[in-house]
């Protein structure tokens, strides 16, 4: 086949599937990943639009981001804090009919795109909660809406047991987000019985005199939210799982097949954005690859 015909075949597969990856257009057209992306670039002038979702921040938000990565960033130079000893944690919903990841979504055209996408408004879904360090994933999903009471139960009955056996309790510190579930008396008890003040939690120092306070409206700081969601849901979603037993079995093998070195390396990405968000002076930044 000549160069011009595959031009041709490209325009016309992202005329008709602009919101495609580059590896799903490659693999629909019988060209190879590279050679299919220089010809959307430099031949047929096609440019993929990342659509940017960013949350309104005012000063008083700036200067506690800033402050706070002043603070993680002094404590892990001085070797207080182990920057590979922190169990960052999140939870996430996987949609049955498939997602949106608003992060890393890109238009392949030559002009701007002004597009929504429908959805369905119900649909089968399964809520994962995830732990994660450098050096490995506890992962546990969640069989019902995520409240204080179920929340306290998965920590004490899931995680705590999962890390004690796993030797990675002592030094470790422990990062939740402030979502209203996370912050209720019997969650934080249960969690100082287990971390003590090692803890990066919002609302968690006033409760417990000691560890640091969770940044509100940060989401590009939690390696969960920045890489690990995003890069879960590509994976998972590739083989266009049909059922909740199938989409669980992806998950599960997505995430048990993590190589240890890509841990480290978002690790390493996190202690980059803390240094970003200083010379940003807390502000957002633009998205960093790990």
């Amino acid at each position: 086949m000549t160069n011009d015909e595959n031009i041709l075949k490209v325009e016309q597969y992202f005329q008709q599937n602009p919101t495609a990856s580059i590896r799903r257009a490659a693999q629909a057209l019988n060209i190879k990943r590279e050679s299919l992306r220089i010809i959307a670039r430099y031949f047929a002038n096609l440019f993929p639009y990342k659509i940017q979702i960013n949350q309104s921040l005012k000063h008083e938000t700036l200067e506690k981001r800033k402050f706070f990565c002043q603070v993680l960033s002094s404590a892990i130079e001085a070797k207080d804090l182990d920057v590979d000893k922190i169990w960052f944690s999140d939870e996430a919903h996987f949609w049955l009919n498939g997602y949106v990841n608003k992060q890393n979504y890109r238009f392949w055209g030559t002009e701007q795109p002004f597009i929504t996408q429908s959805k369905p408004l119900h649909s089968q879904r399964l809520t994962v909660w995830t732990a994660m360090s450098s050096r490995g994933i506890h992962y546990f999903f969640l069989e019902e809406n995520v409240t204080g009471l179920s929340y306290k139960n998965l920590l004490k009955r899931q995680f705590f047991p999962a890390v004690k056996r796993q030797n990675a309790v002592n030094e470790y510190w422990f990062m939740q987000d402030g979502a209203t579930p996370h912050r209720t008396k019997d969650v934080f008890e249960a969690i100082f019985d287990c971390f003590d003040t090692r803890v990066i939690g919002l609302n968690y120092p006033n409760f417990a005199n000691g560890g640091l306070e969770w940044l509100p409206y940060s989401p590009d700081l939690n390696p969960l939210d920045f890489f690990f969601w995003g890069y879960l849901k590509d994976k998972s979603y590739k083989n266009n799982p049909e059922t909740l037993s199938e989409l669980k079995n992806a998950i599960i093998f997505e995430i048990n097949n993590i190589d240890v070195q890509v841990l480290q390396r978002v690790i390493q990405n996190f202690c980059k954005r803390l240094e970003l968000y200083q010379e940003g002076d807390g502000g957002h930044f633009e998205h960093i690859y790990v």
